[in-house]
């Protein structure tokens, strides 16, 4: 009677472990996957620091009635932009692993767009830090260890402090990169177009209606451009909502049992859907 209750018990305490770890595993799987779909919302961002320097380009040969324009020079946009394409790449394939890992299912990750290098000279068109850098190396080096078969189920632990510290620096780069620097560029297209518009309507050669049509097409274009920074900030607090979440989830690995943590990764990962919801929710131009 003893060892069958003892043997009934054992069963009894290791199918809780069993289904406790699931548990906790589902909330960071929920947890990761929100995050991913949110991040990915990049590829949906139809704008770029290049397209910004044609724009300036377009603005400028439409001021000096050039019909023929030279091709602009946009080389340290382009640069900018492949910089945040790889740091981009590098964010989303920390939390693609995270999500295959909590699920059990690591698959082979493509790292063509991690095995790229990030100098000096590359990066001096947009001031990238050395600890950004090397953030971008660390988490390189925690996805092949992944994908080389050194993490699994019971390793992600390791695999989410190991990516922390590097992830933070990245998202926060790619944050500040698009809602800030590319923002900016945007202000001063708006300020540019503005200076150009009111030169339009003080033209006393220019009829009411022609003013009106000028006035409206200001408009319309202020729209444009605000759609754009709208789509901007928009993804810029659905990725500070997934660096925080993260951050609980590297603070509180240990602790996944405790119904609060669970909670709060619950919420975090709700708190991103509504990020993910208010983005496609702006307006398509």
């Amino acid at each position: 009677m003893t060892k069958l209750y003892l043997k009934i018990s054992l069963s009894i305490f290791f199918l809780t472990v069993v289904l406790s770890s699931c548990v906790n595993l589902k909330h960071v799987n929920d947890f990761s996957t929100s995050s991913l779909k949110s991040v990915k919302n990049f590829e949906a961002i139809d704008y770029s620091f290049k397209q910004n320097c044609l724009d300036k380009c377009q603005d400028q040969n439409i001021k000096k009635l050039v019909l023929i324009p030279q091709e602009c020079n946009c080389e340290a946009d382009e640069k900018a932009d492949s910089i945040t394409f790889l740091i981009y790449n590098a964010v989303r394939g920390y939390l693609d692993g995270l999500t295959n890992l909590s699920n059990n299912n690591l698959t082979t990750y493509k790292m063509d767009p991690l095995t790229k290098a990030l100098t000096k000279s590359d990066l001096a068109a947009i001031k990238v830090e050395k600890a950004q850098v090397e953030a971008y190396s660390n988490i390189s080096n925690v996805l092949l260890n992944a994908f080389a078969n050194k993490y699994r189920k019971h390793k992600i632990k390791e695999y989410v402090k190991a990516a922390n510290e590097p992830f933070q620096v990245l998202i926060r780069f790619l944050d500040f990169n698009l809602s800030s620097n590319l923002a900016d560029k945007l202000n001063v297209q708006k300020l540019r177009i503005r200076e150009d518009y009111l030169k339009l309507i003080k033209d006393s050669t220019l009829s009411s209606l022609e003013k009106r049509k000028t006035i409206e097409e200001y408009y319309h274009r202020l729209d444009l451009i605000e759609a754009k920074q709208q789509t901007l900030n928009t993804y810029s607090k659905a990725l500070k909502k997934t660096a925080g979440g993260h951050q609980n989830l590297a603070d509180n690995i240990d602790k996944l049992n405790i119904y609060e943590i669970k909670e709060q990764l619950t919420q975090d990962a709700s708190d991103i859907q509504d990020m993910i919801s208010e983005f496609n929710k702006i307006p398509k131009q």
